[in-house]
């Protein structure tokens, strides 16, 4: 088995590092011996090691980690020997990269340090933040804070994909992981596809690796994640991605589009971009937040008005329910593929989860 023995002074620099390019071995414990840490890993890191001071070795007796589901245990076992009591602890956490997002509850705060570094060192994260109040505005901005640890950048691999950003600047859900491949496997080779709100990459990365697209336009008007979706291009090595920096309206352009994607919650005052964008005939990917008692009707009413006062008639479109967004509201999907007035229209809808 690999195994890399570093000083224990240079650990933690080289783990970060390791663990950005997915190759520590989760199997096995990292290890100390002497005044080193031995770290297994899973393939041949690219990166320098010496400039660590470490080097490669094979060894076997590294012992076993706790499978993943043990995870919750071991976190409840600490936070119990800490004296903080199970009725406040988060019971949920998101991971991008060597980042840990947590929700603290109000009666959990006075905790919150303590609480991050049990999370931090039980999950091996670089870093600990707080998630406060989601993400705000038409720039995608997270309000969050960090409880332990000192670096918020990070790379989130994600089926395939790289993913690099600031998690305290720039957005990203990764439990939205089946919409993103599930879409770039829908769309097929040689398609031109605008992607009117593409952020650092998050549709944009799958489709251009997964799917063999001629050309993705990528917009973005954020200057700070337009920056990551710029690295994000030359991290996956997409050449098929033309970067686009500002609003939509005037960046996209027009009348080449085989599928547009509108992955933002503002998404419905942009559907005229959306349909000026495409060829003639193609596909639209709508997102939106909608009150659960009006799914389906209101957002296919939308789509179908817009369709219109756009010259396009809907030949089929499909919704689903994302995910819950909050009490009452949904975040909710649709694909609609239009043509020129004079067409057939159909409509169907499928419920997911």
């Amino acid at each position: 088995m690999p195994v890399l023995a570093v000083p224990k002074e240079r650990a933690q620099d080289l783990l970060r590092a390791l663990m950005a390019s997915g190759l520590v071995d989760e199997t096995r414990k990292i290890t100390k011996r002497d005044r080193e840490i031995l770290i297994p890993i899973v393939g041949e890191p690219r990166l320098e090691i010496t400039r660590y001071g470490a080097r490669s070795e094979v060894d076997s007796g590294l012992p076993k980690r706790p499978a993943t589901h043990d995870l919750r245990k071991r976190l409840d076992e600490r936070l119990q020997s800490a004296g903080i009591p199970h009725s406040v602890a988060p019971r949920h956490w998101k991971r991008l990269g060597d980042v840990v997002v947590l929700r603290i509850p109000p009666e959990a705060r006075p905790y919150a340090a303590k609480i991050a570094e049990i999370y931090g060192s039980v999950l091996r994260a670089s870093t600990v933040v707080e998630d406060r109040s989601g993400i705000h505005g038409p720039m995608r901005i997270p309000d969050v804070r960090v409880l332990w640890g000192d670096g918020t950048n990070t790379i989130h691999i994600e089926g395939g994909v790289r993913y690099a950003l600031d998690v305290a600047r720039v957005m990203l859900s990764p439990g939205n992981i089946e919409e993103r491949i599930g879409l770039a496997n829908r769309i097929r080779p040689g398609a031109v596809v605008a992607d009117l709100f593409a952020g650092i990459g998050y549709f944009t990365m799958p489709i251009a690796i997964r799917s063999g697209p001629e050309t993705v336009y990528a917009c973005e008007l954020n200057p700070i994640a337009f920056e990551y979706l710029v690295q994000n291009i030359r991290l996956n090595r997409a050449t098929n991605v033309v970067p686009l920096l500002g609003d939509c309206r005037a960046m996209v352009p027009r009348g080449v589009a085989d599928w547009v994607i509108m992955g933002h919650f503002d998404a419905r005052e942009y559907l005229d971009v959306a349909f000026a964008a495409l060829r003639g005939s193609g596909t639209v990917v709508y997102h939106e937040l909608c009150p659960k008692e009006q799914f389906p009707d209101a957002l296919t009413r939308r789509l179908a008005a817009a369709a219109r006062a756009n010259w396009r008639n809907v030949v089929t479109m499909r919704t689903w329910i994302v995910k819950s967004y909050a009490p009452g509201i949904l975040h909710v999907a649709a694909e609609v593929q239009v043509a020129p007035q004079g067409r057939q229209r159909r409509t169907e809808t499928l419920k997911k989860g």
